[in-house]
């Protein structure tokens, strides 16, 4: 793991605290460390030529049939 030394404004630090500035940080590096694993999926997803699109329609049509016969059945 990496350190990085910032420099912060001492009045912002007075103002909101260290905790708040540190935890702020951490949120924002969490996000940026989730965002890179985000594309990382998306470009594997690409590579691997499956059609993202037409497979979520199958999905959605198998569910859509299994929820009719399950709940609608007796309303139809």
């Amino acid at each position: 793991m990496s350190v990085i030394q910032l420099e912060i404004e001492d009045t912002l630090i007075q103002q909101i605290g260290a905790k708040t500035v540190q935890s702020f940080i951490e949120r924002q590096l969490s996000f940026l460390r989730l965002q890179y694993l985000g594309e990382q999926v998306a470009t594997e997803i690409i590579k691997s030529g499956i059609d993202h699109q037409k497979e979520v329609e199958e999905v959605c049509e198998e569910a859509w049939k299994e929820y009719k016969s399950k709940y609608l059945q007796d309303a139809l």
